[in-house]
């Protein structure tokens, strides 16, 4: 068995930069335990869309080294129709931002997969390939099918949609980000993002793109939840283990990466409640968002075009309050998309 002070389960975004900041705080005896390694590793996380908000980029602290291209806002189209909403962010390095974290860790990095994660007296126990692990503090940072959520806290995704991300060829000079919305399935977007130099990062729902041509390409599944228990005891999830990711825009990047460093904070505080607190108040899960996914993916191809009708010749704020007095059954859910592009990626 071994002791350590703070265990964090996977070494992705969220789980390191969890770890950064606690080495920033001073925050010594932090173990990583992470499944993947190699170019398993490399790939999973390179197969991205890798746009992150400034907002995003502010709260996180991160290396600004690791950002590739600005990015000055984001283009929704349906059809002929075609929105583009001024958003400022930037597309990162996300293999360069993780190896710049784990840098600046002073945290154990093991190589091994959980199997089983229980309370104790004095604090948890985690079982591993790598061995047995007791701690204090158990953060879970280990993604969609987190281990640890499902043992501690025993909630569930409300959202889990398989995703196909490809890295292709092309203009990689633009800063905009597109989306598309995909009629097919209510409430998704495919998506066509500038990359490294010559490079677009594109994704989809899986079966709806073509990946012949593509230099590479990784699955990964969006998962968000209405259930905002992050906190219980001295455990507490992040990232996509904390079902963040904005079900709007399905940004998740600035969610992983504010939050393990918001946990890290309460940690070093001795007060994981206000980590709680800071999850119930802040504007990227606002309860909206979901409500609004609930609302356009029951949609017909007649209310996507009617909900659109008011932005043909455009978007601007003006066109949003006109849209709102004109459909105000839609109401809410044009607040959302427009907070979501604006502040939840």
């Amino acid at each position: 068995m071994y002791r350590c002070n703070v265990l964090i389960v996977g070494a992705g975004l969220a789980g390191l930069s969890a770890a950064m900041h606690m080495a920033r705080l001073g925050i010594k005896d932090v173990t990583v335990i992470e499944r993947m390694s190699g170019e398993r590793y490399g790939r999973y996380h390179r197969t991205c869309g890798e746009a992150v908000s400034e907002r995003s980029v502010r709260l996180s602290g991160m290396d600004r080294s690791c950002i590739v291209r600005p990015i000055e806002g984001i283009r929704v189209t349906y059809r002929d129709i075609s929105m583009y909403i001024r958003s400022k962010g930037y597309i990162i390095d996300r293999e360069a931002l993780l190896e710049n974290m784990r840098r600046c860790s002073d945290a154990n990095i093991i190589s091994g997969s959980v199997t089983a994660v229980e309370a104790t007296d004095d604090g948890y126990t985690v079982s591993t390939t790598a061995g047995d692990f007791s701690c204090n503090y158990l953060i879970g940072a280990d993604g969609a099918f987190s281990v640890v959520r499902k043992s501690i806290f025993g909630t569930s995704p409300v959202i889990k949609l398989p995703v196909s991300n490809r890295i292709v060829e092309g203009d990689s000079d633009s800063s905009v980000l597109d989306f598309e919305i995909c009629s097919d399935v209510p409430g998704t977007y495919s998506w066509d993002f500038p990359s490294k130099d010559g490079l677009r990062s594109m994704g989809s729902i899986i079966g709806m793109g073509d990946a012949s041509e593509s230099k590479e390409s990784g699955i990964r599944f969006i998962v968000s939840g209405s259930d905002r228990t992050v906190v219980k005891g001295r455990c507490c999830l992040v990232g996509d283990a904390a079902m963040l990711i904005n079900p709007i825009s399905y940004g998740g990047i600035g969610a992983a990466l504010i939050s393990g460093r918001r946990a890290a904070e309460s940690i070093a505080k001795d007060n994981l409640q206000s980590y709680q607190r800071w999850i119930l108040k802040d504007v990227m899960f606002d309860r909206h968002f979901m409500e609004s996914y609930d609302t356009v993916s029951s949609w017909t191809v007649k209310d996507i075009e009617d909900a659109l009708v008011p932005f043909r010749k455009g978007y601007s704020v003006a066109k949003g309050l006109y849209a709102m007095m004109r459909r105000p059954k839609w109401a809410s859910v044009y607040t959302s998309i427009w907070m979501g592009f604006r502040h939840g990626w």
